[in-house]
């Protein structure tokens, strides 16, 4: 199972109709009435603050997601939550419990280890259609931190990382780049312990966990680690240690896709698109934005001409149903053929994919409607109608070059055959005889090859 989770084998994909994700509410709001006790404190409290919050639809379904909708484990990890979070705030006012942390409350030096980017969301999922989270060696700033402002960093990060849905359904692989110089000390045990309280304390699910290291001698950093892990986690760990490319073709054979590593040769941590993905999180806490990600998911169609785009495996998968449907859509007369778009627009509906486009305002990725993505794939059928003219028009180039080639060579045999003379020889053939020059030449090339053709028969 543990093998089957670090591949992205198994599935726990529920359909989420309406009266099914009532059922499990009205489940999750019963176990969390059974549960008492002093960690519950929090957790009463942030309701009697801000209850539309807390009790609310959007929260709560995000934790029945990340638990397979056990209502059970779902309620635990909500008052984990609450606990966890007035530890790690205590010098907050209360309002702060009952609402999500802003890039704004943090301290200036804890903004600016958010923005380093050691921890990134890959703009890619896993093939199994996971989040990837990639963890670069720590800034130094962030290593002279104190305990408790590194802990507000992490929940920060945690609390972006678990806004999205994909996350949330299918859970999470870690990515963890380790760096030198590491420092084994008490601040660092107690950081690596917190880690291990926010897995049950936020609503997503790491399922693998892959150590990636120059040498060898990285292992004591990974066995330090396990000794905080759950078995759980500790069974979905796995070590990788060599040059660059050997750690990325190693996480390939996993599914990852290392193109979108933000780690480069040298610890060197690549910012390019976190700075886009942190400016939409900043634009969805002030509530200009409603769409909180830039990140596609597996079968979302990504409109634009990047490479990004066009080798999406959505983009790909549209463009492969175009592909096996063109004899149908190429019989049908123009008035009829957006019949076949709209069909394959609704096979990537089905399979929960979206067409995105980039907006440069907003600086995200949007959905356009019915009508556009219906377009988009009109499109991919001219597209392809060109690639199919093309190369039809360069078959018959090719024929026509290869049908004169023929009849010259055959015109030049000809030539050569009218312009050779009938010879009267004299001698040993005998006087008055007529030889054709050409005839006997023939005879004579001949002869080795029947020699050459046995020979090669003996042996």
């Amino acid at each position: 199972e543990a093998m089957f989770d670090v591949v992205g084998i198994r599935n726990h994909k529920e359909e989420e109709d309406d009266a099914f994700l009532n059922t499990k509410l009205a489940e999750l709001d019963q176990e969390l009435h059974k549960i008492s006790g002093s960690n519950k404190g929090a957790y009463d409290a942030a309701c009697k603050t801000n209850p539309a919050y807390v009790q609310g639809r959007k929260f709560r379904l995000a934790f029945l997601r990340s638990r397979h909708f056990d209502a059970k484990k779902a309620a635990g990890v909500i008052i984990n939550h609450f606990h966890l979070k007035q530890e790690v705030f205590a010098g907050y006012p209360l309002e702060f419990l009952a609402r999500e942390p802003k890039f704004t409350d943090l301290s200036p030096d804890a903004q600016e280890i958010v923005k380093a980017g050691y921890v990134q969301v890959s703009p890619s999922r896993d093939t199994a259609g996971r989040t990837v989270i990639f963890f670069g060696p720590s800034p130094a700033l962030e290593m002279n931190m104190a305990v408790e402002c590194r802990k507000q960093v992490l929940w920060y990060i945690w609390t972006c990382r678990s806004r999205n849905e994909n996350a949330q359904r299918n859970g999470e692989v870690g990515v963890v780049h380790l760096g030198l110089p590491l420092r084994f000390n008490l601040q660092y045990m107690e950081v690596a312990f917190f880690m291990q309280k926010l897995k049950v304390a936020f609503p997503t699910e790491l399922q693998a966990i892959h150590f990636c290291s120059a040498t060898l001698s990285m292992r004591l950093f990974v066995a330090a680690q396990k000794l905080y892990m759950d078995n759980f986690t500790r069974f979905r760990t796995l070590e990788h240690s060599g040059t660059h490319e050997e750690i990325n073709f190693a996480l390939q054979t996993y599914g990852i896709n290392t193109d979108d590593n933000p780690v480069k040769p040298g610890g060197i941590i690549d910012t390019t698109f976190y700075n886009k993905w942190l400016e939409a999180q900043k634009q969805y806490e002030e509530g200009n934005s409603s769409q909180a990600t830039l990140v596609p998911r597996r079968f979302d169609v990504l409109f634009g001409k990047s490479k990004r785009s066009v080798q999406h495996p959505g983009t790909m998968r549209c463009q492969l149903l175009v592909e096996m449907h063109w004899d149908a859509y190429n019989r049908l007369a123009k008035a009829e053929r957006g019949q076949i778009a709209e069909k394959i627009v609704g096979i990537v509906y089905d399979s929960q994919g979206r067409f995105l486009k980039w907006d440069a305002k907003e600086k995200s990725w949007v959905e356009v409607d019915f009508d556009t993505a219906r377009e988009k794939v009109t499109h991919y059928f001219r597209a392809l109608r060109e690639r199919k003219q093309k190369l039809q028009k360069q078959a018959t180039v090719n024929e026509s070059k290869k049908s004169d080639g023929t009849k010259r060579a055959v015109e030049d045999d000809t030539r050569d055959a009218v312009a050779t003379p009938s010879l009267r020889t004299h001698g040993a053939i005998g006087a008055g005889t007529n030889v054709d020059v050409a005839s006997l030449a023939s005879k004579k090339m001949r002869a080795p090859e029947r020699r050459n053709s046995s020979e090669s028969i003996e042996i």
